[in-house]
């Protein structure tokens, strides 16, 4: 019988999904022009062009973009409060377009971004950044928000960007030990006090001297990975890296 052939069942997702990508042919994301079929990301070439994908020189530690050309160096804010993390990245800059496939992922329930924003983190080369994590952790949701969204976008994005290191991949071991306010509409300083202490771990011996990677939708201040990654380093993490699909860049800064 077909159920009990272990080769026929692995193929029969590739199948359904080829047949399906036949049957109804993709449209870009964002403009809905129709796209040709078995496409790696999901837009069309103009959209795709409103994509900016993040470039150097940046910010060793915090992944800040800096204008102008260069090798990376430490920005300013890294040289006067080093983070918890040793290195942030991501794969494109926060903007309008893109903004509105983060919005429609996290809010609208629509999945459909995940093989697009995989091929975006492939085609920007920045896993090749980061250093091989024995752990992946997605950036957790408070319980009440979980239930309200039904799923954890930070989750997700980890399976989808690095699906051959899924056994890696740990949504249990850091959780919300308590209800924080919607970060985005609050300034860094409120960002900061919102979030202190709102991170723990459930067994700290399992991230003692491993080296972590955590995973979010959106680096805006940074302070929500910075205060997961001080409760990783507080319970003997070795090293933290971040990666977000997103950078907010509200000022590129200045070379030096």
């Amino acid at each position: 019988m077909a159920g009990d052939n272990p080769d026929h069942n692995r193929r029969q997702p590739g199948l359904i999904a080829a047949l399906l990508e036949l049957c109804f042919p993709p449209s870009c994301l964002l403009c809905r022009t129709g796209l040709p079929a078995f496409g790696e990301a999901q837009l069309c070439p103009d959209c795709r062009t409103k994509i900016r994908l993040i470039a150097p020189p940046l910010c060793r530690c915090c992944g800040t973009e800096f204008l102008g050309a260069g090798e990376n160096h430490l920005c300013g804010p890294c040289l006067a409060s080093p983070p918890y993390f040793e290195r942030a990245r991501s794969v494109f800059r926060y903007g309008d377009e893109s903004g509105r496939l983060l919005h429609a992922f996290k809010y609208g329930g629509k999945t459909a971004g995940r093989r697009t924003f995989a091929a975006l983190a492939r085609e920007s080369g920045v896993l090749a950044e980061l250093t091989e994590p024995e752990l992946i952790l997605p950036v957790p949701l408070h319980p009440r928000r979980l239930r309200a969204r039904g799923f954890n976008q930070a989750l997700v994005l980890a399976r989808f960007l690095m699906p051959e290191r899924r056994e890696r991949i740990r949504p249990d071991l850091l959780r919300r030990s308590r209800w924080t306010e919607p970060q985005t509409s609050l300034s860094g300083q409120a960002r900061r006090r919102n979030l202190t202490g709102a991170f723990a771990l459930g067994d700290p011996t399992l991230v003692r001297g491993r080296r972590i990677l955590l995973v979010d939708d959106v680096f805006t201040t940074g302070t929500t990975l910075n205060e997961c990654a001080k409760a990783l380093r507080q319970a003997g993490a070795a090293q933290v890296e971040a990666l977000t699909l997103a950078r907010v860049n509200t000022d590129l800064q200045a070379k030096g």
